[in-house]
């Protein structure tokens, strides 16, 4: 009686299991495997083998849904490793084959995913012998479905041919065919990825022992796919890659590989990673200028793969094509492809980042300019803050050649559609004209006028990277440029007083760069651009991203009329970064009370914006120039000061009571009083609000927000890319400290101090 009661429980939780995994709910499915790997992990024999009879009775034809085919192949990869050294394990191996490839083409890609596992699981544990049987059907999945062809003939090629046709009415809804054309770049490709997934989980089961088993044939096949009009494809064919080199890493898999095998007898010489390794890097080289974030992300992974497996001897060899294109990505736009990049580059080139790019240096310099006239605005993005990190931290006999070129490349750049771009041009136009002044001369009238361009750009960040321009201007110039700029100064603050009382707005708008912000009032109720709309992918960067292009989720070609009030807050930037120069801090003191006087004016909508500059950097600009040049001048802020604290502006507010505790921490606490008191005693009550108690709200209410700790540098700019308090990363080897782009990462690849 006990052992029939013993058999009709293990019945029932095999009955359940499989209840479990036939379910057409995910949950009940994962739970129904986890029951299952319990039973083969305590070796409960009895319940995974009645589970094992059942599942048997399925063959490659049989009619269930597809979330039972799914179930059962999940079941049947858990039970591979129990049935191993049992007496019918031929049997088992050659059915489960036979099903996996069958359904490798089943119409539901989860099957198909879960179809390749299985083979995959076969490969790790019954050897290469899986991998030859199912070689010839895998990869002619592969070369059959290179291109969309849709069989007529079964339910799931109708099927597709019915969700096709879908995709392209919406995609083609009132088009001339743009659309169109980038159909077969976005949307799935039925086959082709998860057989080539099959392949990669074969590879990766076979671990070593698939290292004779990657021929010349198999590596072209998987070469053609890297060039594939489809972006997934390109991307899952990169994670082939990736999987082919790691097998082959031969110190990786003298640790890792659990089989036994003859190592020694594995040499370079039939490494076909190595023996193939020109091609395979031209095509890494062009995975990672893939215009598709994802697809250049999964060439990376191959790349760092590929570098790792070679010795730094054999590096040398590609390097010219792969380190240009990694040293570019870590500034690239797509966060997961940029630190993805920069701990690459800490990996492979360690300390030595400085020196191998001053060894590629040709290459390099190449690379940097062809990006820069690249489709996808975020790589010109990308390309000018590389070409500014080789001003500052490159050997200067080195660049020194190619000068000429980057320079002219970003006088062009200052040109182009998106501000961000033209932003860092400008940053890295100032860097070039610091570091090599002799050389910057002759085309210093065309940059100062562009500086001057971008100092009254309707962008706050432009007009900040302009300042910074101008300041490392006069570093290498002195006297001449500061003249040039005192003259735009003191015409940019007096002109403040024509600025009309309301800013135009949607009459002056023409395309070309503008805040995305402030083009967004004139798209917001348009109802012609929210409806029948072609349909973009926002995986994508292309195909509106381009130099001359228009629109997208982040489109930056708007432009409106530079306001007097812009130019003006760009003349704060520039005083205060002028500040910094110690042996013209008494000019700069002088430009204190065109500051003050351009205050005066509160006429126009806009005058909050331009207080906010004022107090952001009005602090920082009394630090630098000492206090015995800022103490005379500092009564007639505080109008503007205590008029923006109790304004309804959060900005204007926050700025306030920042510059309010600066100055306190500057000059004392006490005397900052006694000036205020002295004053206007009105104003007494704020300032021990700011300083004493929880702050200022908009509309002169309590701040909800705790008071901000009092050891803030001193002219902190809230909300500036340029904040004195953000953390530079250290440049190892060098003897100088080149100045921060802003947290950017460095060419030793070291970690933030």
């Amino acid at each position: 009686q006990a052992y029939n009661c013993l058999i009709h429980f293990y019945k029932r939780m095999a009955d359940e299991i499989l209840q479990h995994i036939s379910s057409s709910s995910k949950l009940e499915r994962d739970k129904g495997i986890i029951k299952l790997s319990e039973a083969i992990q305590i070796n409960d024999a009895s319940t995974w083998r009645s589970v094992k009879e059942t599942l048997d009775n399925i063959n490659k034809d049989s009619e269930i849904s597809w979330e039972e085919k799914h179930g059962y192949l999940m079941a049947l990869k858990c039970l591979i490793p129990a049935v191993k050294d049992e007496a019918n394990e031929q049997n088992f191996v050659q059915k489960l084959t036979e099903i996996a490839l069958k359904w490798l083409t089943d119409s539901e890609v989860r099957v198909r995913i879960a179809a390749g596992e299985c083979l995959g699981e076969l490969c790790s544990h019954f050897g290469p012998q899986v991998y030859l049987d199912c070689k010839n059907v895998v990869l002619m999945l592969v070369k059959n479905n290179l291109e969309r062809k849709l069989d007529l003939e079964n339910q799931s090629g109708a099927e597709e041919i019915q969700e096709t046709g879908k995709l392209m009415e919406k995609l083609t809804r009132n088009q001339s065919g743009e659309a169109a054309n980038i159909f077969h770049d976005t949307a799935g490709w039925k086959n082709l990825e998860t057989s080539m997934s099959c392949l990669q989980r074969m590879v990766e089961g076979l671990g070593i022992l698939a290292t004779p088993l990657i021929d010349e044939e198999l590596l072209q096949l998987i070469f053609i796919c890297l060039n594939h009009t489809n972006r997934f494809v390109r991307e899952t064919g990169f994670h082939v890659c990736t999987s082919f080199i790691s097998v082959c890493s031969m110190e990786e898999n003298k640790a890792e590989d659990a089989m036994e095998v003859d190592i020694d007898s594995l040499t370079d010489d039939i490494n076909p990673i190595i023996k193939h390794g020109a091609i395979l890097s031209d095509h890494l080289a062009q995975g990672l200028s893939d215009n598709w974030s994802q697809v250049r992300l999964a060439a990376s992974t191959a790349a760092r793969a590929f570098l790792n497996s070679l010795t730094e001897n054999m590096r040398n060899n590609f390097y010219p094509k792969l380190l240009p294109r990694i040293c570019l990505n870590r500034y690239y736009l797509a966060e997961g492809v940029r630190i993805y990049s920069q701990n690459t580059w800490r990996q492979v080139a360690g300390q030595r980042g400085k020196i191998l790019v001053e060894q590629f240096i040709e290459d390099t310099v190449q690379y940097y300019v062809e990006s820069t006239q690249a489709d996808n605005h975020a790589v010109r993005e990308a390309a000018c803050q590389c070409i500014a990190e080789l001003a500052n931290k490159i050997d200067k006999n080195v660049l020194r050649p190619h000068v000429d070129r980057l320079l002219g490349t970003l006088i062009e750049c200052f040109k182009d559609d998106s501000w961000p771009v033209r932003d860092m041009a400008c940053v890295a136009a100032g860097s070039f004209v610091r570091c090599f002044p002799e050389q910057s001369r002759k085309d210093l009238a065309v940059l100062f006028d562009l500086f001057f361009s971008n100092l009254s750009d309707p962008i706050s960040s432009v007009r900040q990277g302009a300042a910074i321009a101008l300041a490392n201007s006069v570093k290498a110039f002195g006297k001449e440029a500061l003249e040039k700029i005192e003259d735009k100064i003191r015409e940019g603050l007096k002109n403040i007083k024509d600025q009309p009382v309301e800013s135009e707005k949607y009459g002056s708008f023409h395309a070309g760069p503008a805040e995305f912000g402030v083009a967004k009032k004139i798209r917001d109720n348009d109802i012609s651009l929210h409806e029948n709309q072609t349909m973009y992918s926002c995986g994508s960067l292309a195909p509106k991203m381009n130099r001359g292009g228009s629109g997208g989720c982040t489109d930056a070609k708007f432009r409106k009329k530079s306001e007097p009030w812009e130019l003006a807050d760009g003349c704060v930037h520039a005083i205060a970064e002028l500040s910094k120069l110690k042996e013209y801090q008494r000019e700069v003191a002088n430009f204190l009370p065109l500051v003050s006087d351009a205050c005066h004016h509160r006429h126009y909508v806009m005058h909050l914006n331009f207080f906010s500059t004022v107090c952001g950097r009005l602090a920082e600009i009394g630090a630098n120039v000492e206090k015995k040049n800022f103490k005379p001048f500092l009564e007639e802020f505080f109008d503007m000061i205590f008029y923006s604290l109790e304004c309804e502006n959060g900005l204007a507010v926050s700025a306030a009571e920042e510059c309010l505790k600066s100055v306190s921490k500057l000059l004392g606490p006490n005397i900052l009083r006694g000036r205020v008191e002295n004053y206007n005693p009105g104003f007494i009550t704020v300032h021990d609000k700011v300083l004493d108690g929880p702050g200022m709200g908009p509309a002169g209410f309590p701040s909800k927000s705790p008071p901000s700790s009092p050891n803030n540098s001193p002219g902190a700019f809230p909300g500036s890319t340029f904040n004195t308090s953000s953390s530079p990363m250290g440049i190892p080897g060098g003897t100088q400290r080149a100045p921060s782009l802003g947290g950017t990462p460095t060419l030793g690849g070291t970690p933030p101090t």
